[in-house]
């Protein structure tokens, strides 16, 4: 992000801030391993509702298709692991990759927040966008969605996202 660094210690305190519980910190990796982007949660488990924040720090994979399936992914990580029953996204307006990722995602749009956020180089006030999905809706997109995503990894069944549809009532 243009402006100010953040220092090495400064960076260390923030990521310490993280508890995995309330606040997590996810990394963005390729297939590789290589770390391309950050995706930060907020969960307030009283309410059972979740805020999601996704940056790409790596110019090279700022586009559509890696923020559709960071989002996708934390979804999926969110309603079916962390059992959140809502989930928002904040991207600023001007974040294309981002509010089409949203818009794909078929997430609902409940409001704009104007001149919430100051671009940290110009100074200038930035419109925010709020997204936002239930379980509800989630789960009527996985019953409905024609191809089910495949995500593989540690500890992940071969069959986890097949036997959650199921569970959903997609035949």
């Amino acid at each position: 992000m243009p402006g100010a660094t953040m220092g090495l210690d400064s960076f260390r305190s923030y990521v310490g801030s993280f508890d995995n519980i309330w606040r997590n910190l996810l990394a963005i990796r390729m297939l590789d391993d290589e770390p391309i982007g950050l995706i930060m949660t907020e969960i307030d488990p009283r309410h059972r509702i979740g805020s999601l924040h996704l940056i790409v720090g790596d110019e090279a994979q700022r586009r559509l298709q890696t923020s559709f399936e960071a989002t996708r992914l934390a979804i999926w990580h969110m309603f079916v692991e962390r059992k959140l029953e809502k989930l928002t996204f904040e991207p600023l307006a001007r974040n294309h990759a981002a509010v089409m990722a949203c818009r794909l995602g078929m997430l609902r749009l409940e409001g704009t927040l104007l001149s919430h956020r100051l671009d940290a180089k110009t100074g200038e006030r930035l419109d925010q966008l709020i997204f936002a999905l239930t379980l509800d809706e989630f789960k009527k997109r996985v019953r409905a969605v024609p191809t089910l995503p495949v995500f593989e990894g540690p500890g992940l069944s071969r069959h986890f996202v097949r036997d959650t549809a199921r569970s959903f009532g997609r035949s």
